[in-house]
């Protein structure tokens, strides 16, 4: 069988800062996500991986999304930890979804899923409390994705923010 991926597929979790109006508080702990690698994907399918859990804690209506550095996961030279210039992109963008699986707020209301390139937002929160959510990553690839040469993986860093939708 031949693999889309020898070294695997590397994503970075980071946090920004929070915005937030004056009176209002938004925190977001991402301690329980984290990168994923070594994720091979399989050369034609659905490749799904959970990525750990975000909790955001607000004192009023916020909302949460994700951005994206590229719109494709793309070639990434691990040695030189870098893109590579004109690198090999896959056709498909990658799907990061979440789900409830506990909190003290009222229920947010939770999208499909950002997809990298098209939509960001992620969650939007009603009111006081917290939410944490389970991270989903999914990645769609067909068999004309190609392979990489060894020391090279497919990267992409989702950036993940909390922030106030007050005024």
């Amino acid at each position: 069988m031949r693999w889309l991926v020898g070294a695997g597929v590397l994503v970075v979790l980071a946090v920004v800062g929070l915005a937030a109006p004056a009176g209002a508080t938004v925190t977001l702990d991402a301690s329980q996500a984290g990168n994923v690698s070594g994720w091979t994907l399989v050369p034609a399918g659905t490749n799904s991986r959970t990525a750990g859990s975000l909790t955001v804690t607000s004192t009023g209506p916020y909302t949460l999304s994700v951005a994206f550095d590229q719109t494709r996961m793309t070639e990434w030279n691990t040695a030189a930890a870098a893109y590579v210039t004109g690198g090999k992109a896959l056709a498909t963008p990658l799907t990061v979804s979440v789900a409830r699986t506990g909190g003290t707020a009222l229920v947010p209301t939770v999208t499909a899923g950002a997809v990298s390139g098209t939509s960001t937002l992620l969650a939007t929160g009603p009111g006081v409390g917290s939410d944490t959510f389970a991270l989903t990553l999914t990645q769609p690839t067909a068999i004309t994705d190609p392979a990489l040469l060894s020391g090279r993986s497919y990267h992409i860093v989702l950036t993940f923010t909390a922030a106030s939708s007050l005024g």
